[in-house]
């Protein structure tokens, strides 16, 4: 399906782009550059379908089903993203304010107490750095870990982001045991905004 043929169905939809974009966690301008493609990723029109809450596409029978529970933890795990078919669905949840999300389980103490080990955060994708609100918490996936922060400007420059834990916990020496960690923002290879979460019993 071409860029061209996946804005024609919008419109025929009433769907607004300016709107879409901004329920995708992208700028208007990165969205239309999507049209332009001749072919338009599947990934892209699966997002499309959950934020919407039906398969203009048809893509699957899963469009109305709610939000994917996928069974990744945070803070542990290799680098892949959350589109595809590697990643196991663990259940459904139909939150209507969490629309175009994917759930995904917190495991360890680093963000404690804001989120707890158990409790799922649910997650839009972000597709550029720029489009970071600082002092928000990500899941940031490079190619050797899945971490669960809060993302703030870096003193090493615009090349890097702050990765920030909210436990301030200490250990027995007197220093943080989750310290702040730098990053270079092209070790990012996926990166997604927390919208919300769902508390659960601990693991």
């Amino acid at each position: 399906m071409t860029g061209e043929e996946v804005r024609d169905i919008l419109k025929k939809n009433g769907i607004g782009l300016v709107e879409l974009a901004d329920k995708l966690g992208i700028t208007n301008q990165a969205l239309n550059s999507r049209f332009y493609a001749k072919s338009f990723r599947p990934e892209y029109l699966q997002q499309i379908n959950e934020i919407l809450g039906k398969d203009l596409f048809g893509l699957s029978d899963t469009a109305d089903k709610g939000q994917k529970i996928l069974d990744i933890r945070v803070c542990a795990g290799q680098g892949i993203g959350l589109h595809g078919d590697e990643n196991k669905v663990l259940e459904f949840v139909n939150i209507p304010s969490f629309k175009g999300s994917y759930g995904l389980i917190v495991y360890g103490e680093s963000m404690y107490d804001k989120y707890k080990s158990g409790d799922v955060v649910f997650v839009r994708p972000v597709t550029s750095t720029r489009d970071i609100d600082f002092g928000r918490c990500y899941v940031v996936i490079t190619p050797s870990d899945r971490l669960l922060k809060a993302i703030y400007q870096s003193k090493l420059g615009d090349e890097y982001l702050k990765l920030c834990s909210y436990n301030a916990k200490l250990n027995p020496s007197g220093e943080r045991e989750y310290p702040d960690r730098d990053i270079n923002k092209s070790d990012i290879l996926y990166l997604y905004k927390v919208i919300g979460r769902l508390e659960r019993e601990e693991i």
